[in-house]
């Protein structure tokens, strides 16, 4: 079984999950927050959360129905299921930020406020900080499962919230910090792209040995 087809069979696996009744929950939530706010920029960071907890779900589900013990027993390639894995993830940052950007529009022209044009850096910080957390989470669910590592999974977010209120908290003034970024903007983004691709590789290596080795 190729990559594509092994996508296909996770996204069949988590398809009853995506009805209209399980999405309306947050996208009301993402909706409500959105237009109470004076920014709907608040919504960017709900959207990067719903995408942390869908990218879980193919091995939430992959456990519970068996598929990844089926893939081991009919001796799929575990490279594949892992690439497919982290295929997958992108695919399902990509859906939530065109749905969290299509809110974005619609609060913005609700509330007659100018589409702003920094939504692009937004939407890659979001990514910088999805990444990371794919990064350490994916290996620790193709070693352990998802029912044992769920707990220490998430605790990239943790840190990532922990060390946003610290900054927050010392860091008052951030006006000479955006004129650094503008300034250096090409070279800190040359910069973040090869660390989150030393990341990426780094945890998608860590993930194929630690499938291999996996017991079901």
């Amino acid at each position: 079984m190729d990559i594509k087809k092994q996508i296909k069979l996770d996204i069949i696996s988590m398809k009853p999950y995506y009805t209209l009744k399980n999405l309306i929950i947050p996208l009301g939530i993402v909706l409500i927050y959105s237009y109470i706010n004076k920014s709907p920029f608040v919504m960017l960071s709900m959207t990067l959360s719903f995408a942390v907890i869908f990218s879980t779900f193919p091995f939430l589900l992959g456990e519970n129905s068996g598929i990844d013990g089926l893939y081991k027993i009919f001796s799929i390639d575990s490279k594949k299921v892992v690439i497919g894995r982290y295929i997958l993830a992108g695919f399902i940052f990509i859906f939530a930020n065109l749905i969290g950007f299509s809110i974005y529009i619609i609060i913005s022209l609700i509330k007659n406020m100018p589409v702003g044009l920094d939504m692009s850096m937004l939407i890659g910080i979001n990514f910088i900080i999805y990444s990371v957390i794919i990064s350490f989470q994916y290996p620790m669910f193709f070693k352990y499962g998802y029912t044992k590592a769920k707990t220490f999974g998430y605790l990239p977010i943790l840190i990532i919230g922990i060390l946003g209120m610290v900054i927050g908290a010392f860091i008052k003034d951030f006006g000479p910090i955006l004129k650094f970024v503008e300034e250096n903007e090409s070279m800190i983004v040359i910069g973040l792209v090869i660390l989150i691709v030393i990341f990426l590789t780094i945890s998608i290596k860590l993930s194929i040995n630690f499938y291999k080795k996996r017991d079901f």
